[in-house]
This record gives structure tokens, sequence and C-alpha cells, in this order.
């Protein structure tokens, strides 16, 4: 045999013996070729018999060729198959199973039923499996066609909200097309091989991808499900519940009724919860098969049902829930579903999850996603905000009255009354109470920050817009104060990057960093003395160098702005001042230097106080013996053989060669080429990225690194704060870069000077925690 057929022989059939699919055509004769069989379509299925025994339904073997079927388990005996081998083609098999004298009704055994069919390419046997699962219990488990089922399709690529995901199979014996897929921080994933079935799980858990849900306010809406005439059912679904993350690996804990609800509505707004039983799958991983049944009410005149996930509590300790493997049965034996209970409770009284009906309930304060509610007892707030069923919610008006009726839940260290079940009644026109607002120091947000208590507030500090986010940094504080969805006429753009004073509410701590504030009222502060650049220049180019214009802004307080350059080189930069908002900067000539000129332009108010400042940068010129590395990381034959083209790599540091040069990538969250959007990935840690997720460049020895010159791609991120940096995680630049909007048509780029290196190795990594992608279209590397 030739040697490259050898080798491609030994190709072929390692491939066939990992995938199954290979270079042969030859893959229709019996026992040859590449081997496949099914039972009713997948590699795996499960049947249930009752304790009295019987006759399961029938399943459809589909084989290329001869098969024998071989009993597993720790007892064998009482499970009788109707046969044990088949040919090419279509078996119809079923299995008889003995009455299980003496058994208890929680008593559940178990066998397995492997058939196996072989194949062969070029005289190497490859064998192929199909399992089928046969349980014997006194439990509900459907055995009949599903009215209703959903796997959530096959494997995705990004994690995109269930209400954007495209994907869904919308299955079962009744017409689904109409069902939709809706909820509040709820996406969909392949979480990672960590998450996977095991062998042992497959018959009930059909693998990635799956709904992923982990926040206390998370939920999962799957709405109208067709159940045509029924009206008593069985609801089935696999979850698995990650408690944390640690060692490389997730912990997972028990799937209960504490850390996942269930309810149905059958009306699409008012959902009843509905117990469910759980049973863990197989011996790892923790996958449970959870049991949910209920009975329409005998006056209910409807064909179709809703069903929602909610999240564990806050206070579990939980990462997040994986469910799947949705089913809808005909019959159970499950309670009638009741109307919603609600509590009488004063709103000091709510302190625990539940309906609630709070009598006398006066709207204080409104905003754009609810309001603020006073009985005499206490204040509330009443969240009406929800994507999929009220993108714009009535909110009532300061003065009105009701009786407010809702599921309490607890966000941001608060409780409020959620859109879940709400309901307001018995509208009429109360006496809002007068408000005395409390004036916060820096230290008094961040106490309160720590424990947060609904109280009417105000403070000073600096506001920045930016689109729907209105952020306020306060001196002294290092929580962040955020106004959250104001009313229309609250905040004004103009005060953009001034001081102002906020009136308003306190509402929650959220995100781990935003005074969330319910305002009111918004004024500038223009007693405050501040100013500060809103522009961040570029280095100048050594020679034939462009004047800049960089914007700034100052409150009345700082009166007339003066700049002042400062540092060694500071007669190589010249300034002129434009308007009130504009200063324009440039260079006093060319730079014949070896080292680059820099200089301090500082910003002063009126009456000598320093403002802000800006370092100046002029590059020197390049050496006729500079080395310049470029890397276009756009083109597919760039990248190194074995090079990762999907999420999930290995956390550690990898060196791969492009082109003869060593590039070393460090992400927590992987690395990769993602073709569609021709970049290189890496980084999407919540953690100090600098030292954990940086794409490290190459050494020229005898040479210091001088210039990078960055291309992002045309989707990157938006705002993700770049540098330079050494292995220790110091700086080296002439200054961060923020990148421009993501999401867009355009790349955008920059270009950072170098300074104090050595012919060591340097990094390119977030200065800052974004939890989103660095995306890499060209690197430029000058070496002097």
């Amino acid at each position: 045999m030739k040697a490259v057929n050898f080798w491609k022989t030994l190709f072929c059939a390692a491939l066939a013996i990992t995938a199954f699919s290979a270079c042969s055509d030859d893959d229709n004769d019996d026992d040859g070729g590449i081997p496949s069989i099914t039972v009713d379509g997948k590699e795996s299925a499960t049947l249930a018999v009752k304790l009295e025994g019987g006759t399961t339904e029938a399943v459809e073997v589909v084989s290329t060729g001869n098969w024998v079927l071989e009993l597993s388990g720790t007892e064998t005996g009482w499970c009788h198959p109707s046969k044990e081998t088949g040919g090419k083609g279509k078996t119809s098999l079923t299995f008889t199973v003995d009455k299980w004298e003496g058994a208890a009704s929680t008593d559940e055994r178990s066998v397995t039923a492997t058939l196996t069919t072989n194949g062969s390419f070029e005289g190497i046997p490859i064998p192929k499996k199909a399992t089928i699962k046969i349980v014997q219990s006194d439990g509900d488990i459907p055995t009949e066609s599903a009215l209703y089922s959903e796997n959530c399709g096959t494997k995705v690529t990004d994690q995109p909200y269930v209400s954007d995901y495209t994907g869904w199979t919308r299955g079962g014996t009744l017409d689904q097309k109409g069902v939709t897929y809706a909820g509040s921080s709820a996406s969909v994933r392949n979480s990672g091989k960590n998450y996977d079935p095991a062998d042992d799980q497959k018959s009930e858990v059909s693998g990635p991808p799956y709904v992923f849900i982990n926040s206390t306010t998370a939920n999962f809406y799957i709405k109208d499900i067709n159940i045509g005439s029924n009206s008593n059912f069985t609801f089935t679904f696999t979850a698995l519940d990650q408690k944390s993350f640690g060692s490389g690996a997730p912990v997972f804990a028990d799937v209960t009724s504490s850390t996942l609800k269930f309810y149905v509505s059958t009306d699409g707004s008012t959902y009843v919860p509905v117990a469910f039983t759980t049973k863990k799958i197989g011996s790892v991983n923790s996958w449970y098969l959870c049991t949910a049944q209920f009975k329409l009410p005998a006056d209910a005149s409807t064909d179709k049902i809703s069903v929602l996930f909610d999240s564990y509590p806050k206070g579990t300790g939980h990462d997040g829930l994986r469910i799947d493997d949705f089913k809808l049965y005909e019959g159970g034996n499950g309670s009638e579903l009741g109307d919603i209970t609600y509590t009488k409770a004063t709103v000091n009284q709510i302190k625990a999850d539940g309906n609630y009906e709070i009598e006398n309930a006066v709207v204080i304060a409104t905003y754009q996603r609810g309001f603020l509610i006073s009985d005499g007892t206490g204040i509330m707030q009443v969240y009406m905000y929800n994507k999929d069923t009220a993108p714009t919610p009535t909110i009532p008006a300061v003065g009105d009255k009701y009786t407010v009726k809702g599921a309490a839940e607890e966000y941001g260290g608060l409780w409020q009354i959620g859109t879940l079940n709400q309901k307001l009644e018995n509208k009429s026109t109360g006496t809002v109470p007068p408000v005395t607002y409390e004036t916060l120091t820096g230290e008094q947000v961040d106490a309160l920050f720590a424990a947060p208590e609904l109280k009417a507030v105000q403070y000073t500090g600096k506001l920045t817009i930016d689109g729907n986010y209105y952020n306020v940094a306060v001196d002294g504080a290092t929580a962040i104060g955020s106004i959250t969805w104001p009313n229309a006429g609250i905040v004004s753009s103009a005060l953009n990057g001034k001081f102002v004073d906020i009136k308003g509410w306190f509402v929650g701590a959220t995100s781990s960093k935003y005074f969330t504030t319910l305002a009111v009222e918004v004024t500038e502060n223009a007693s405050v003395v501040s100013g500060s650049f809103t522009d961040t220049p570029k280095a100048f180019a050594a020679t034939d160098a462009k004047a800049q214009t960089l914007n700034y802004t100052a409150s009345e307080a700082a009166g007339e702005v003066t700049f002042e350059l400062t540092g060694t080189d500071a007669a190589k930069f010249t300034y002129t001042k434009k308007s009130n908002t504009q200063v324009e900067v440039n260079v006093a000539g060319d730079n014949t230097s070896e080292n680059p000129y820099t200089a301090t332009l500082k910003m002063k108010a009126a009456n000598g106080t320093e403002l802000d400042e800006v370092t100046l940068v002029q590059a020197k010129p390049e050496s006729a013996d500079a080395t310049i590395i470029t890397t276009d990381f756009r083109v597919e034959a760039t990248y190194p053989g074995g090079f990762p083209t999907k999420n999930g790599t290995p956390a550690a540091a990898q060196t791969f060669d492009f082109g003869g040069n060593n590039y070393v990538l460090n992400a927590p969250d992987g690395h990769y080429r993602n073709a569609s959007q021709k970049s290189l990935f890496f980084g999407k840690t919540t953690k100090d990225i600098k030292t954990t997720a940086y794409l490290q460049f190459p050494v020229v020895a005898g040479k210091k690194l001088t210039k990078v010159n960055l291309t992002m791609g045309q989707q990157g991120g938006k705002e993700i704060v770049l540098d330079v940096f050494d292995a220790s995680g110091q700086p080296v630049s002439d200054g961060t870069y923020t990148t421009s909007s993501g999401n867009g048509t355009t790349e955008f780029s920059h270009e950072f000077i170098i300074t104090g290196t050595n012919d060591v190795a340097y990094r390119l990594a977030s200065i800052t925690p974004t939890g989103k992608n660095i995306q890499v279209a060209e690197i430029v590397l000058t070496y002097e």
C-alpha cells in the first residue's frame, strides 16, 4: 500500500470511529460501511411500565444492518424483549414486564436494552449502538406521545435571549406553531461539556442548547401551548442547578421547589403555582427529571395554556439554572388549578415571597417602569414593565389610590410588587403625604447602598448621559448614582457632564455598584467648581502632525477657564482656546529626536483650581531599521492549524504561531476565531482581565516595542477600555483607549505610543472588568 493511501485509510477510519461519517460511500450493505441504528428516530428512548406489569408501547428500530439486543442492569429477568435480534431496515420492538410482587409505591427498577449493529471501513470493524431504558414504577411517567415538546433545537454560536432565539422546534402531536417564548434575563446557550448529559442521562436529557436563567428576577415563559380539547395534563422538563463555580468546574445542587418555581396560566396573565416532583437522572451532573400534574378548572374555556419558570429566590447563593426538554402530555393525577389567593397585608408586613393585596395604596412617585405607593405603614415600589407583555405600561398618576395585588419579589435589597399576577383595583383619589428629602454625603450613599432602605434622598454629583443610562459620580462614594428610566422632562440633555442636584427615592442597590434612584427633580448645581475634558487626545505624528480639537465642560462656578502646558517638553506643543467648550492643541514642529515628546495640558478654573488634565504625546520618528509585524485576523489563512473556532476553549494561556510570530492568548471564557464577524475574540470575563485575559505580543530580540496600531472588528463591544500592559499589569502606553459603539458596520482603530519597554513580551487587555468580548481585526506592531 502506498504511504498516502495508508494515511488516508487511517485518517478515515479514525474519523469514522468517532463521528461515523467518513470518506467512503459504501454504507448500505449489511454489516459493512458506516453503520447506523436508531430507536424511534433517536439514539435512545425510555419506556415505562406500572408495578402490575404489562407490555410496553412499540418502538421502531431502524438499522443499516443486522443487530443484536443485550439487557443490562442489577436484575434483568423481569423484562422480556419481543425480539433479541433483527435485520436491516425497520423492526417493531416491545418489552413484556413481569408484575413486581411486593413492591411499594415508591419503588422503582430499570434495565437498559443495548442494540448493537456493526459496519466496517476497508476491513476495520465499526460498531454502532442505540439504547432503550425500561422503567417499572408506580410513578406517573408518561409513555404516550407528547401534545407539545421542545428540546431547544441545535447548538447556538452565541447566547441569544429566549425571545430572540430562532432555533425553537415546537414539536408535538398538536399544531404548536403558535407557541412563543419570552422571559427576563433568560437566554439559550450551549454551556460547555461540564453541563452535557452523561450516557446514562441521554434518554431523558437531549443535550445542548439549554434555557439558562441566572438572577433572582429572571424567568422564562412558554406561551400559547395548544392543548386542543384536553383538560388533564402532565408537564415534564429536565433541570440542572449550578450552586457555584470553583476550581475550574461547576458545583451542582439538587433541583427542588425552593430553587425553581413552576406556574401555569389559562389566560396568559394570571399564573398559578403548580407543585412538581423531581427525580435525579443517572449518576453525574445532577440533571433532574421534573414532573408537574394539573387539571384545568371545570369552568375554564380555553384551547391554550402558558407556563412560567421562575428562578431561585435571593439568598440561596446559586449561580444559575439550566432547563430543557419541555413536554406536555394528556393525562395525570394532579389537582385542579385554583384561583390566585392574595394575602391581605400592609407594606411593612411584606418580607417574603407570595401574592399580596395592599389596600389604600396611594401613588406618591412615578417613573417610566413603575411607581411608588404609600399605605401609611411604609413605601414600596410597584414594578410594571415586562418586555414581553407590556412594552409601554400605562403608569398611574401621582395621587391615584388603588388596591394593589401582585407577587412580591426582592430586588436590589428591597421588596417590591412585580409584574406577576399584578392587578390595580378600586381606583380613587388619595392624599400624597409630605416628603422630606435626606441629604446624603458620599459616605452616606455607600452606607445606604450597603444596607438598602427605600427612602427619599437628595445628593450631588456629576451626571453622565449615555442613551438610556443616567449615571452620577458622587464625590466620596464608591457606589454610582443611577437615575432609573426618568419620566419625560425630569433630566435635560443639557445637563450631561455637569454637576447636578438630585431629589428622589433610593429604590435599590443593583448590579453590585448602582445606587438606583427614582428621580423627581434634577437641576444643575452651579456652585460646584468643576470642569473636565470630554475628549482624549491621540498621539501626534512625528512629522506633519495635524491639530486636534478637544471638547471640555466647566460649571458656571469655575468662571473663565484657562489652560497651561507643563513638563519638560511643554515648549514642543501649543494650544489655542477656541470657545468656552473647545481648545485646539498642536505640536510646535517635527520631532527629530530619538524619543517621543510629552507634556501635560492642565485646565484651571478662574480661581486657579486645577480641574482636569490630559497628556499630549508626539511620536518619535520611526527608525530605518524598525521591525514591523502586521497580523490580519480577518483573513482565514492567517490562523495556524488547530486554532479554536468556537467558545469554551481552555482558559490556560496558549501560544499560537501566526506566520512565524508567536502570540500568547489567555482568556477565561475562551478565545476563538469568529469567521462571520472577521475577528479574533478573547476575554469576556467579569474579573480584572488585564492579568487574566489578554493577547500577548511577539518578542523581537534586541528591540523595544514602540507602537501598537489596533483595529477593532465591526461588531466590537462598546466602551471597552483597552491599554497595553507588562506581565505584572502595569500600563506602558501613552493612555487608555475606549472602544466606539459596537454592533456597527465599520471598524474602529487606535494607535498606542509605547514608552519604557525592553525586549520582553507586552499585552493588550482591558483595564476594567467588562464582561464583553474583545474583538481584534488587525494589529500592526512596531519594534525599534
